[in-house]
């Protein structure tokens, strides 16, 4: 039997004693989990330490994950351990080799790779105890490449950043690829951690942008390190920067845009006197003003400059040169900044197009701010209202953002953001957002039509969409049976169906619907279409307005018996019998002005259309007294008489009733004789007058300052009627009994 056979040999029985002592021997009472780092060396753990004194290893062998051929062996069954035959598979050939010398044994693996990730089994045969086992899961770790750090401009740096100027803001950006895990980047400010957050693109690139609002002379040259970091067992990939300052004599303060400024440049000992320009990056400034002190070492020039937003960041400085000395300029600057009101823009989402917002969707604008100082307080308006968040409303605000949630129609409009800082606030561009729906019913339209028989009626639907372009149909329902109507023709958002009753089955509801791109109309639009007839009287009649020269009231409108209506108001005058207003309203609300102080009113009010007109609704009031009269009437009552003037009045008084005595003595014997004629003539006078019954009836000089209705209302409202009743009472004398007349009527 050769070696080869041999060695066959003796891999399918330790195959097979794998596999029974799988099923017989002592399991790995714990697992071990190792790190490894792709590139590096790994160490697996084994104790393959016997469990008594007088035993002996006699064959070690590993395993990876499920498979069932040993990757390592170590055979030591022809002698002790140390000098024990070593074997490994292929894959693991040149990297592999079992060390039994550490405590505990250790299986070394260099130049571990990704694939290595996984469960090893070290199995641990003896001459005399059970076989032992061991688990040990591999986790392979990655390593993140090398951050990089560029600037705010997106310029890479490599070891010095700048120069900039003292009071600069630092903007830092480190980027770190791949790893495995992801790694954490830090910032750190010489041995001091200044920033930790940090965050993942999609494209798996971990980034940590490091902001710094100003430098100080302190910070020249000091080191910003940036440092990636996935794992406890390495140390930190770490990438620094210095920091490079202009050195700048005086202090410097940031100029505001459109504010005229003066700025000076001074130079010393430069014989013959220096030459002084200024600059603006490449652009020679010419607004100076230029001398030299008497002696000739001093040159100063002054600059007056205006500076605009569009000059922030640019680098302003003056240039001395000696005219006599070539190549002897030198320059001294700054990196401009400039503040400003904030400059905003509002737009919406980058994803959201505006032409296709429906209903139900979710919008979010951003409002871009450009400030300098930053704004301290952002306000979002809508059709210039306030908002707030209110998330049952669906209305989010974030700072610079405002998110909509599932609009509807009521959330078109106009929407505005503004900021403030210290130097002022700003206002964004308008952004009218169109939201598009299907078609609704519009609120307000005629909703019942009245038509007699054989008259031909249009019926108008009028619907609210977006996109405009809608298709209507109609459907006509009278209870027994539902009919598609075809007698239509439609124009954008409305259209208008015709209809020509010749019965009663003619009469009843009629449906529109639209339809757009977006959907089709929920709710028809219902309109009812009845017999015509005269309209319905008017209802809660109340005053809203009252003066010593003008009334105003209000009504509620009747049913309009299915046509247009219009209503009338006459107002008449108790005390003279006169029709003092006739007016006509498309509404029923009237204000009459003109009329007479202290004076009471019948006020009669109806509707009309083209079948006829309701019943009168017939009210009462007056106007206001004169306040120069009431002032007047009780200045008569605070007058002071003498006692003579009384005594005198008193005689004239009893001579005048005396007198009267007598007259009246003389004319009640002449009246006795006629005294049926007179009591049938008044009996007839009291019928005339009782037409309408008055039991609710107030005095005249009463000041109504309410509507009060005249019970009956059975005698229609008529100026011709008024001024029959007049005409039949000529002969009262007493204003009370005019006004009273007056007022039934």
């Amino acid at each position: 039997m050769n070696i080869h056979t041999i060695d066959q040999f003796i891999s399918v029985y330790l195959i097979i004693c794998h596999g029974f002592a799988l099923s017989f021997g002592e399991q790995a009472s714990t697992t071990v989990n190792v790190n490894g780092i792709v590139g590096h060396e790994v160490a697996l753990p084994c104790n393959i330490s016997p469990p008594t004194s007088d035993d002996e290893v006699s064959l070690v062998l590993w395993y990876k994950d499920e498979s069932s051929t040993p990757i390592y062996s170590l055979d030591a069954r022809r002698g002790v351990v140390g000098h024990g035959k070593h074997s490994s598979s292929d894959n693991y050939a040149t990297r592999t080799y079992f060390s039994t010398v550490s405590e505990p044994a250790t299986l070394q693996l260099t130049a571990v790779t990704e694939n290595d990730e996984g469960s090893y089994t070290c199995r641990v045969d003896f001459k005399k105890a059970r076989t032992r086992y061991s688990e040990i899961t591999l986790k392979i770790v990655v390593l993140p490449r090398k951050p990089r750090i560029s600037d705010g401009k997106g310029d890479l740096i490599h070891k010095v950043a700048g120069p900039y100027n003292e009071g600069d803001s630092l903007v830092l950006l480190c980027e770190s690829e791949g790893g495995n895990p992801l790694p954490s980047l830090t910032w750190w400010k010489e041995a001091d951690l200044i920033d930790e957050s940090y965050e993942v693109t999609p494209q798996k690139i971990t980034f940590n942008q490091l902001h710094v609002p100003s430098l100080h002379r302190n910070d020249l040259m000091v080191a910003f390190s940036c440092r990636a970091m996935n794992n406890n067992i390495s140390l930190p990939i770490s990438t620094s920067v210095k920091i490079d300052l202009n050195q700048i004599d005086g202090a410097y303060e940031p100029l505001i845009s459109g504010r005229l400024t003066q700025l000076e440049c001074r130079t010393l000992g430069s014989r013959p006197p220096a030459v002084i320009t200024w600059w603006k990056e490449n652009r020679k400034l010419k607004r100076t003003k230029n001398w030299t002190n008497p002696n000739g070492n001093v040159s100063i020039s002054t600059l007056t400059f205006q500076p605009s937003l569009e000059d922030s960041g640019k680098y302003l400085f003056c240039r001395a040169e000696n005219p006599e000395i070539e190549e002897s300029a030198i320059d001294n600057g700054w990196k401009l900044e400039i503040h400003h009101v904030p400059v905003l823009s509002l737009r919406l989402g980058s994803k959201l197009r505006h032409f296709h917002i429906q209903e139900g969707y979710d919008v979010y604008f951003e409002c871009e701010i450009l400030a300098n100082p930053w704004v301290t307080n952002i306000v979002w308006k809508f059709d210039r209202k306030e908002l707030s968040t209110n998330t049952s409303a669906g209305i989010i605000i974030s700072n610079q953002s405002l998110v909509l949630q599932k609009v509807h129609r009521s959330m078109r409009g106009r929407y505005t953001c503004s900021a403030t800082n210290t130097l002022g606030t700003s206002v964004s561009n308008p952004f009218h957002l169109k939201i598009q729906y299907a078609p609704l019913c519009r609120t307000g339209q005629k909703s019942v039509y009245g038509a007699a028989r054989h008259e031909t009626i249009q019926i108008f639907c009028d619907v609210e969409a977006d996109p405009f372009d809608v298709t209507f149909y109609w459907k006509f329902n009278n209870t027994k049976e539902v009919l598609d109507v075809t007698t239509f023709e439609s124009e954008d958002t409305w259209s208008k169906a015709t209809f020509s009753p010749t019965g009663v089955a003619d009469y009843g509801t009629v449906q529109c619907w639209g339809k757009n791109s977006i959907g089709t109309q929920k709710e028809p639009c219902l309109f009812q279409l009845v017999p015509a007839g005269p309209p319905n009287s008017v209802s809660n009649c109340s005053l809203q307005n009252q003066t010593e020269h003008s009334i105003e009231l209000e009504c509620s409108e009747g049913y309009d018996g299915g046509l247009s209506q219009h209503f009338v108001m006459e107002v008449h005058d108790t005390k003279v019998h006169k029709l003092r207003a006739n007016l006509t309203s498309l509404e029923s609300k009237f204000y009459v002005t003109g009329l007479p102080p202290g004076t009471g009113f019948i006020v009669i009010i109806y509707a009309v259309n083209a079948k006829g007109r309701s019943h009168a609704v017939i009210l009462r009031t007056r106007t206001l007294t004169s306040p120069l009269k009431q002032s007047q009437e009780e200045s008569l009552w605070q007058m002071t008489f003498s006692p003579l003037l009384i005594v005198l009045v008193a005689v004239v008084a009893g001579l005048v009733i005396l007198a009267c005595l007598i007259v009246l003595g003389l004319k009640t014997r002449s009246k006795l004789r006629h005294s049926k004629d007179t009591k049938a003539a008044k009996a007839d006078s009291s019928d005339e007058r009782g037409v309408v019954n008055c039991k609710n009836m107030k005095g005249v000089g009463e000041t109504f300052t309410s509507w009060e209705p005249v019970e009956s209302e059975k005698y229609p409202a008529s100026v011709p009627l008024l001024l029959q009743v007049q005409t039949s009472s000529p002969t009262l004398t007493n204003p009370s009994d005019t006004s009273e007349t007056a007022l039934c009527e």
